[in-house]
């Protein structure tokens, strides 16, 4: 990886500019593991995402990867800060997935990559907890389980952010000696760091610091102290020498950026000390089960000495399937291919959360029943055709709701897992989408057909299958155009904002409905905005669906003398709906769930590409 005079800006305000970076250079070297460093604020997290391409605007200067100097971006995989994982699956089934979206089954059979996949938990040391739920893993298991992820396509170079925030100085001590043996299999190895401890940060083969958005350090670890010692700062014997190092560039003994800045541009710093012999990196330690980085023994914990041994980590690249060398990728499977792989993945998250697929069809089952009692035979009493009415809008209120929100609140955290895989080309976003699409649909027309049959037997709606069709079919439309609302709220907004949103947006749809306030009481600015509420269109439709097409007089019960709404025309003509408009209806539904599907895709790409 090279780089040559990059700078970075960023606009603070309407017409002020922040300098991030100030033209740095470099080049990180392959069998090489580099470590970015520097004090909070001095752009080694922008250095790191220049690199990787999660932050293009605002960037000047060259950058390539390879020994061809190419700008492709493709060598490279970037593993987040954060380690987002499916939950619910076990540590076998999400490798096993990943494998399927990154390699062709033409390249390698099932059996192969099963050996692949083996091999890769092997070396990380994850075997012992295949049948685990990614839930269920500690810090430092997450943490390996997504460099594991990585691997499995075999990136030549690999972009780490801060792989040891939220680990025990053990653990990680462990993940940058699984790294530092990575990077001695022919691996670009490159990672920001905060603050590592002396052990740490002599594993490093290359250090590269920044402050104040100058480069003011890269060489070994080793030459850290003769290099301050050439610009007159001693580092006091028996101290970490990255701790100095970060209170040099936090200006704690003085400001000493510009000079370090210029001493920095010797090469000869990148050079061994000859009196220092580096040997290969040591084995990673006996991994225990229960205690992630050490044996115990008769009770105690003993710590492997971090002597060299000479030994290397054991990935058997060949047995395994993978290319010896770095980069060199296998087929990766079509996009149609991708779609179903994911639509696998989906459906059994879909069965596995039991909120989203059981508790959900016991609440519409029981919510049903409830609003069955509530109503009664409001469908064929006379007396009671203003509650049936009315009964709708609850129909429609309340699978509105229930599928609005889990949308809301689902897409932040699946946006997380989407951004990392995408960015590391496992599909593309379009794959994902639809690949989404297809399954929750089905999920969420199934729910609605059990609610929708409930409620139109225990309401007395008409004994007939059109009408109960045409009545499902409604409430089916307006499910997903919910779902698709919800998911362009959860894409557009966060969590707490889309919530709030998507109430009062509700609220004023249901006020335009027609019901609350008769289309005719209307001003003419107010009845053309109720155009744009997709309740207007649902509530129609149901309303056709119960009186129009020549329906047979309601019953008006023996007690009554009169009974208004018997004839069923009645109750339409007071509502202003126009008789033999329900395929209108229908289509105009039909069409709001395109366009906002359309615009959710958009949002979706927007945020992903902003985010």
């Amino acid at each position: 990886v090279s780089f040559d005079n990059i700078t970075y800006t960023v606009s603070v305000g309407k017409r002020e500019k922040k300098h991030v970076l100030n033209g740095v250079s470099g080049r990180f070297q392959s069998g090489e593991l580099t470590a970015i460093m520097g004090p909070s604020g001095a752009g080694k997290s922008s250095l790191l995402n220049i690199l990787t391409g999660y932050i293009k605007q605002g960037v000047k200067g060259t950058l390539s990867f390879g020994g061809n100097g190419h700008s492709n971006r493709k060598l490279c995989s970037y593993i987040l800060q954060e380690d987002y994982l499916q939950p619910l699956f076990t540590v076998e089934e999400i490798m096993a997935m990943a494998c399927d979206l990154k390699v062709s089954s033409n390249s390698l059979n099932r059996t192969e990559k099963h050996r692949l996949i083996d091999n890769i938990l092997d070396t990380l040391h994850l075997s012992f907890c295949k049948q685990t739920r990614c839930g269920n893993l500690s810090g430092g298991q997450r943490k390996r389980l997504s460099i594991a992820l990585e691997l499995i396509d075999n990136p030549p170079i690999l972009f780490l952010d801060e792989p040891t925030t939220g680990l025990d100085s053990s653990s990680s001590l462990y993940t940058i000696k699984l790294l530092q043996g990575l990077a001695r299999e022919g691996r670009t190895i490159v990672c920001t760091i905060h603050q590592p401890s002396a052990t740490v940060y002599e594993m490093f083969d290359h250090v590269y610091v920044l402050a104040d958005g100058n480069c003011v350090y890269q060489g070994t670890a080793l030459n850290t102290v003769p290099y301050l010692r050439s610009v007159g700062l001693h580092c006091p014997p028996y101290h970490n020498a990255a701790d100095y190092l970060l209170e040099v560039t936090n200006k704690e003994h003085g400001n000493f950026t510009e000079t370090l800045a210029k001493a920095a541009t010797d090469p000869s710093w990148r050079l061994v000390v000859p009196t220092v012999t580096v040997l290969p990196p040591p084995p990673p330690p006996t991994y225990d089960s229960n205690h992630n980085d050490s044996e115990y023994q008769g009770g105690h914990r003993i710590m492997e000495e971090l002597e060299p041994t000479g030994a290397t980590i054991p990935l058997t690249m060949e047995e395994a399937g993978i290319p010896v060398k770095p980069g060199q990728p296998h087929r990766k499977p079509s996009e149609f291919a991708k779609l179903l792989i994911l639509m696998k993945r989906a459906n059994i998250q879909l069965y596995r959360d039991w909120t989203v697929t059981h508790l959900k069809l016991f609440v519409h089952i029981v919510c049903a029943i409830v609003i069955g009692l509530l109503f009664g035979d409001s469908g064929i009493n006379a007396t009671k055709s203003i509650s049936n009415v009315a009964s709708f809008l609850v129909h429609i209120l309340y699978l509105w709701y229930t599928t609005l929100m889990p949308g809301v609140l689902k897409y932040p955290y699946e946006m997380n897992i989407l951004r990392k895989e995408s960015f590391n080309r496992w599909y593309k976003i379009r794959t994902y989408f639809v690949a989404s699409m297809l399954t929750s649909l089905p999920v969420q027309i199934f729910f609605t057909i059990v609610y929708a049959s409930i409620v139109y037997m225990m309401t007395s709606q008409p004994s007939e299958l059109e009408r109960y069709l045409m009545f499902t079919a409604v409430l089916v439309l307006n499910t997903i155009v919910a779902d698709g609302f919800g998911l362009f709220l959860g894409t557009f907004l966060n969590e707490i904002n889309g919530t709030f949103i998507g109430a009062i947006m509700t609220c004023f749809m249901f006020v335009f409905c027609g019901f609350f306030i008769m289309f005719s009481h209307m001003s003419e600015a107010m009845r053309g905005i109720s155009y744009l509420s997709s309740h207007r269109y649902g509530f129609e439709a149901l309303v056709l669906t119960a009186y129009d097409d020549n329906r047979a007089d309601l019953v008006c019960p023996g007690d009554q003398m009169y009974c208004h709404y018997a004839k069923p025309n009645t109750m339409m003509r007071e509502l202003g709906v126009v008789p033999g408009n329900y395929l209108f209806n229908v289509v105009t539904l039909v069409v709001h769930f395109v366009a906002i599907k359309l615009v959710s895709f958009w949002t979706l790409k927007r945020k992903l590409r902003h985010g």
